[in-house]
This record gives structure tokens, C-alpha cells and sequence, in this order.
């Protein structure tokens, strides 16, 4: 019971931080040469489990990077009771260990990938540390559901490694 009232929580939680970090109202250049990445680090402890959600995403510019971060911050301060906001930043790189996750790579976590569909959406990956392989899948796969649903773009599920 308790693994299904976790996934349930995260799965609205992810899907509260995609929400306000999808809509922007600058479309972006078919090809982005010089982008900027949003990182959104938190974490949530659930009854005795500490579960930690990485949101980044591709944004074309700076600015397009801050405005998109502005919202998504406002809103899950005042959205998850639940959670503790570590990271929210825009920078020009985020390290080889996580530009992988860009080419959908697969790491020992289970991740979503969102890849854009129209000049208004970004790309971007999301990834919870904390979880069984079985509830990440799990997770990752609900998420995806509800995710297609409001996004043009292709939504995966990038299953983790087992080894």
C-alpha cells in the first residue's frame, strides 16, 4: 500500500513540475545552438524514504531558461508541502554524466524523456533517485501516460540498468 500512495505522490508531483515548466510563451529556433539548461533539484521524504526528483531541460537562451524556471519555482514552493527545493538554476553545461540523459541514454535509474514537438515545448529529462527498479518503471511509465497527453512531442520511458 504504501508503494502505491509513493508512486501516486510523485507521479502528481512530476507531473505538477512538467506542467508549469512546459509552458512558455516563446517558441524556440528548430535547432538550438547555444543552449542554456534549467536543473531542478528536490527532494521529498515519504514516511521513512528520502526520494529525490531531477527535472532538466533544454531552453534556447538564457532568458528563455529564467522565465520558464520563475514559474516552475513559484508554483512548487506553494504545490509540495512535501518537498525541499535544493537546486533551481539555468547554466550553459550540466556535466558529460548528465548530457547523456539528452541522448537518452540509459543510467542505472529509470528516467522520463520528453523530446519537444513544437517550437513552444522544450526538451527535457526527469529523473527520481530513490525508488526500485520495479517502482521506478512503475513511476516512470504512469507519468509517461499523462505526460503524452499534453505534450506533442515523443514521452519515453528510458528503462535503467539492471547491473
Amino acid at each position: 500500500m504504501r508503494a502505491i500512495l509513493l508512486l501516486a505522490i510523485l507521479a502528481i508531483g512530476a507531473f505538477f513540475l512538467y506542467d508549469r515548466f512546459q509552458r512558455g510563451e516563446g517558441a524556440a529556433p528548430d535547432v538550438i545552438e547555444n543552449p542554456m539548461y534549467a536543473e531542478f533539484r528536490m527532494d521529498m521524504k515519504v514516511a521513512s524514504r528520502e526520494i529525490d526528483l531531477v527535472l532538466f531541460g533544454l531552453m534556447a537562451s538564457d532568458e528563455d531558461c529564467r522565465k520558464r524556471a520563475d514559474r516552475v519555482w513559484d508554483k512548487v514552493i506553494e504545490g509540495c508541502k512535501e518537498c525541499t527545493i535544493k537546486v533551481m538554476e539555468c547554466k550553459a553545461d550540466i556535466g558529460a554524466r548528465y548530457e547523456r540523459l539528452f541522448d537518452d541514454n540509459p543510467i542505472h535509474s529509470t528516467y522520463l524523456s520528453f523530446k519537444r514537438g513544437s517550437p513552444f515545448e522544450r526538451d527535457g529529462r526527469m529523473v527520481i533517485f530513490g525508488l526500485t527498479s520495479d517502482e521506478g518503471d512503475a513511476l516512470c511509465e504512469q507519468t509517461r501516460a499523462r505526460f503524452q497527453s499534453q505534450y506533442s512531442g515523443k514521452v519515453t520511458c528510458v528503462i535503467g540498468r539492471r547491473d
